[in-house]
């Protein structure tokens, strides 16, 4: 075996046994999902309604921590993507929990009232993923995401979701930042959605450092036919499915 190649199995076999650590890329955690386009001419307002929900400490009022943004750049046609942090239904729905939400909502009306006219369209969905520590880590040091919503091809959900885990064990043997997997739990025809989180524009387009044959052998590795396969599988399983980059509202 040719000592890059070798180098390259080396590299993806220590991804595979670091599962682990790959493993904090997705978990139990319940997450409401929003997916908001602005009503014509209000995405600035809209924006700005966050930052004064944010100002008011209105979900934290409610006992929720403040959700986390992510502004559109280019891609799908929503204008805003809001994950909100539940834990469980259980604990969402604890009948305390519940009283404290009523309250906020109760003393922050006129904030509700002043959200009116500004969405023309909204769709959640409900996902379980990474623990939220995990994920207000990366988001916080990051200001580029990269968000792919799948659509599963009919009794390919399963298949679907093992095959964004064998991507990343693939990104991660290249030295590439692996994704955050969310699962649906309930809502929209979103089965399974990815977010990448970057630095910037210009780290989320840099190619790995390895070379093609490298990559190669990390692709066999991590369980596809080769590199080529990684998209190609992929498309055999999903009905359809949005690409998103997006950033931190100001």
């Amino acid at each position: 075996m040719k000592p890059i190649v070798a180098a390259a199995l080396a590299a993806a076999f220590a991804a595979l046994a670091a599962a682990p650590a790959l493993a904090q890329n997705e978990g139990d955690y319940l997450y409401r999902v929003e997916t908001l386009r602005a009503a014509p001419g209000k995405f600035e307002a809209l924006l700005d309604w966050a930052a004064s929900a944010r100002a008011a400490g209105y979900y934290e009022a409610g006992g929720r921590p403040f959700p986390f943004l992510m502004r559109h750049s280019q891609g799908d046609q929503w204008d805003l993507l809001v994950i909100l942090p539940m834990e469980s239904w259980a604990s969402f729905h604890a009948p305390a929990k519940e009283k404290k939400r009523a309250a906020a909502a109760a003393a922050h009306r006129a904030l509700l009232d002043a959200q009116d006219g500004l969405i023309a369209f909204e769709e959640d969905l409900f996902a379980y993923g990474p623990p939220l520590e995990t994920l207000r880590s990366a988001y916080a040091e990051s200001g580029l995401f990269h968000i792919e919503m799948f659509a599963a091809a009919p009794g390919k959900q399963d298949a679907l979701l093992e095959q964004r885990r064998m991507e990343n064990a693939y990104l991660a043997a290249t030295g590439q930042t692996t994704n955050m997997i969310f699962r649906r739990a309930a809502g929209s025809d979103v089965d399974v959605f990815t977010i990448g989180f970057h630095n910037n524009l210009e780290s989320f387009a840099a190619p790995g450092a390895m070379s093609d044959a490298e990559k190669e052998a990390a692709a066999k590795a991590a369980g596809f036919k080769d590199r080529a396969d990684i998209s190609f599988y992929l498309r055999s399983l999903i009905a359809s499915h949005h690409d998103t980059l997006a950033t931190k509202p100001r």
